[in-house]
């Protein structure tokens, strides 16, 4: 599993090691969406929620969107939600999604207490669902920007996340004023290619949100050159696993 030292309620993103699927699949994955055989998922998910702690939900119907819902108690867990984020102050909810390459955003404001987790794909980065989700927070638990802290979990890197010139002019739009902005979205016209780095465009909107920057960590492993470790959408051309990434204000009970 993947967590961050910083966040000390329960999280974490899931690794593909230590499951039951098998082929493409193998072994953890915990994507109910990903074709994979879903009892063998749900025992997969099982698995997963005892390992850290707590149950686990498909809360989100993710579309490379914005919207952050606020999940406030055991009766709204049990929705399903048409978002890309989701927050809490409720002590016996989590939070989770899935992913195969976006990024998993964990956020924790320790003072309030309050959670959440975004999904940021290209569309959701260039959008500002980060940010979209420190507002939220912001909103409904009263939080201070400067209180939160946030992990970036594994999603592809700049070295494999290669994008048309007409994504690339989205993100040159949204930051190309930012210092770095050439380091971290290359153009090689010359070879029709672009490389964007997802974790520095996120952290540009954190930043901008008000975090402090030493409070945002991020997990530097590739999910498409780790093959051993991630599932990736892209390294595997759709077929394959997801990661799941939850987290919660407490350990409760998994039935």
């Amino acid at each position: 599993m993947v967590k961050f030292p910083h966040i000390r309620v329960p999280h974490a993103t899931s690794t593909r090691r230590g499951g039951y699927s098998d082929g493409p699949y193998a072994s953890l994955n915990l994507g109910r969406m990903s074709g994979d055989d879903l009892e063998v998922v749900e025992r997969n998910r099982r698995e997963f929620a005892r390992s850290i702690g707590f149950p686990i939900r498909q809360n989100l119907q993710m579309n490379h969107g914005v919207e952050v819902a606020h999940i406030q108690d055991p009766e709204d867990w049990e929705r399903s939600w048409q978002a890309d984020a989701c927050i809490t102050a409720h002590p016996m909810v989590s939070l989770s999604l899935t992913t195969a390459d976006c990024v998993p955003i964990f956020f924790h404001d320790p003072i309030k207490p309050a959670v959440g987790v975004a999904h940021a794909g290209w569309r959701g980065t260039v959008a500002g669902i980060a940010a979209r989700t420190v507002e939220a927070m912001v909103r409904n638990f009263a939080s201070r920007p400067g209180d939160l802290l946030v992990g970036l979990g594994p999603a592809i890197s700049q070295c494999c996340f290669e994008v048309s010139r007409e994504v690339f002019d989205e993100f040159e739009r949204e930051f190309g004023q930012e210092p770095g902005f050439a380091e971290r979205a290359q153009a090689r016209p010359e070879k029709e290619k672009w490389h964007i780095d997802l974790h520095w465009a996120n952290r540009i909107w954190l930043q901008r949100a008000g975090i402090d920057p030493s409070k945002i960590l991020a997990c530097e492993l590739c999910t498409s050159c780790t093959q051993e470790m991630f599932y990736s959408y892209r390294r595997d051309h759709g077929r394959t696993g997801r990661l799941l990434s939850a987290i919660a204000l407490r350990e409760f009970s998994v039935s």
